[in-house]
């Protein structure tokens, strides 16, 4: 294939990114209530709203309610996307407003403000409900609100996690590092499951054409995701060219893994070894420019996308495995009559 047929194919593939709704979502500021006392929202409030990149941007307040819930509170809380109760007990979650908010279908997060450590019983109807989540975390430790709560709370809402992240800045972090992550294993899987088809010329290393389109596609998304999350406002077709500068024309995670393989037999391990690594590095960059305005050097660089390999060799070996056990279960099913 020429690199003129090359860029085509990449611009067709692009081209069908539904990149306006995915702007869109991210602009609909998801509507979150908080209900508990008011020295445990405030706290919260500062955990959501302290985060990387708000300069010049304005914070989303958080609507506060108290216990007890009278019937029309009830009824008010049912319209918000997300309900996030504070308790102080795992013994409340029997109480009769708290039962009251579980049997309404909106999702409801319950923090049971305590060492995360500490065991929690929950009763089985909570416990068995898809739209509950129950955390257990100290609301005065930045440790573990850090590590437990947030990387929780970032997860309740699974299908607008950039708008979450775009209007509650302390979200930032813990959305874009779950984003990259799993658009790097997401590549990985892909590269898994495609072979060595053939040499792109210019690369130095074998992937096939169609691998290159698609997994250049898939960053290119969770680069402008990263910038949406964290309040980027520009449309696609001015943010990608500065990301393509921000991470080194053509992407830089090829050139660093053209150096690494060149000359060497690259099996199907190491090519999805390389997928998640050149993906990971790609977006550690990305997000560093947006928080820092300031580029990673060649030499960071290179050390993000060795460090990422090293992992992307243990996620490959695994996921190459479960590919092939899975043709190989293919294979085996009986034609169908």
């Amino acid at each position: 294939m020429t690199a003129t047929k090359l860029v085509t194919s990449m611009w067709k593939s692009f081209s069908e990114i539904d990149i306006g709704s995915m702007r869109e979502d991210a602009q609909l500021t998801p509507r979150l209530a908080v209900i508990g006392a008011r020295d445990r929202t405030t706290l919260l409030e500062a955990a959501l709203q302290h985060g990387p990149r708000t300069e010049g941007q304005t914070l989303t307040a958080l609507a506060s309610y108290r216990l007890p819930l009278d019937p029309a509170t009830l009824n008010n809380l049912a319209q918000y996307d997300l309900r996030i109760l504070l308790l102080d007990n795992p013994s409340e979650l029997t109480d009769e407003d708290v039962q009251a908010l579980t049997t309404q279908a909106v999702p409801l997060f319950v923090i049971i403000d305590r060492p995360g450590d500490d065991a929690i019983v929950v009763e089985p109807e909570v416990s068995t409900a898809d739209h509950v989540t129950v955390v257990s975390a100290l609301l005065d430790d930045t440790k573990a609100v850090q590590k437990t709560l947030l990387p929780a709370l970032a997860n309740a809402l699974p299908d607008g996690e950039v708008a979450l992240a775009r209007a509650y800045p302390g979200l930032r972090p813990t959305v874009v590092q779950q984003m990259i992550q799993r658009t790097s294993m997401t590549n990985a899987m892909y590269a898994a499951g495609t072979g060595v088809a053939e040499m792109v010329p210019g690369l130095g290393i074998p992937f096939a054409v169609a691998d290159i389109i698609i997994l250049t596609k898939n960053q290119l998304v969770m680069a402008y995701k990263i910038g949406l999350s964290l309040g980027e406002t520009g449309e696609f077709r001015e943010v990608i060219p500065k990301m393509a500068g921000v991470v080194g024309a053509g992407f830089m995670w090829r050139q660093v893994a053209r150096e690494l393989v060149a000359f060497l037999p690259l099996g199907v391990v190491l090519k999805t070894a390389i997928a998640y690594a050149g993906t990971y590095a790609t977006g550690q960059a990305v997000y560093q420019w947006y928080v820092t305005g300031e580029k990673l050097d060649r030499k960071e660089l290179r050390r993000i996308f060795n460090d990422a390999l090293e992992r992307g060799k243990e996620e490959a070996s695994g996921i190459v495995a479960r590919v092939r056990r899975q043709d190989q279960l293919q294979l085996e099913e009986p034609p169908a009559k």
